[in-house]
């Protein structure tokens, strides 16, 4: 991955991570117009959105790409809802050693509309026509990345070192999936 691919997703959340309050983890100052906001997606061609239906997740991310964050076992297939995911957990060195588990979901009858709040908003973010959807949670966060107006693929990480270290990964790893994704 090129250092800017990997600014892609990073950068688009750059001016949402800047409103946070430093004092408490997560929680934007300023009003809810002050955040970034992207208009709504391109009306998607059937082939978009028909290409991601026939995407397996475990072929968007592979252990090797996640070494920088510890060692990982490959991915483990499964379903959440109506989404194909694959989970990754990362391999703990020590009871002192923080837990990861990286997820990616596809979601080929979900767009970035139909994300749910999991308590600290839901944050929208626009970078080179690629719509983006930050969904931070206690000790988690989700980066959505849209692929058409009813199609997105869910990035998660869940970590023990917090939400902000949690989001710092789902963008970077968010950056890696996107490269493989279909534009709409």
């Amino acid at each position: 991955m090129s250092r800017t691919s990997a600014g892609i997703v990073v950068g688009a959340f750059v001016a949402i991570s800047v409103g946070c309050s430093p004092g408490v983890e997560g929680q934007p100052e300023g009003s809810q117009t002050e955040k970034a906001t992207a208009s709504s997606l391109a009306p998607s061609s059937p082939s978009s959105a028909d290409s991601l239906a026939g995407i397996d997740p475990c072929s968007l991310l592979k252990a090797n790409e996640l070494s920088k964050y510890g060692n990982f076992p490959q991915g483990s297939p499964g379903n959440v809802g109506v989404g194909k995911q694959c989970d990754f957990q990362k391999t703990r060195e020590g009871a002192a050693d923080s837990t990861l588990v990286v997820s990616v979901n596809v979601r080929a009858d979900q767009g970035l509309d139909d994300a749910q709040d999991m308590g600290q908003g839901v944050e929208r973010a626009e970078n080179d026509g690629r719509e983006y959807a930050r969904i931070p949670s206690e000790g988690s966060c989700t980066i959505a990345i849209g692929v058409s107006e009813s199609s997105r693929v869910d990035v998660y990480a869940g970590t023990t070192a917090g939400t902000q270290k949690s989001c710092e990964i789902a963008d970077e790893v968010a950056a890696m999936v996107e490269q493989k994704l279909p534009q709409s």
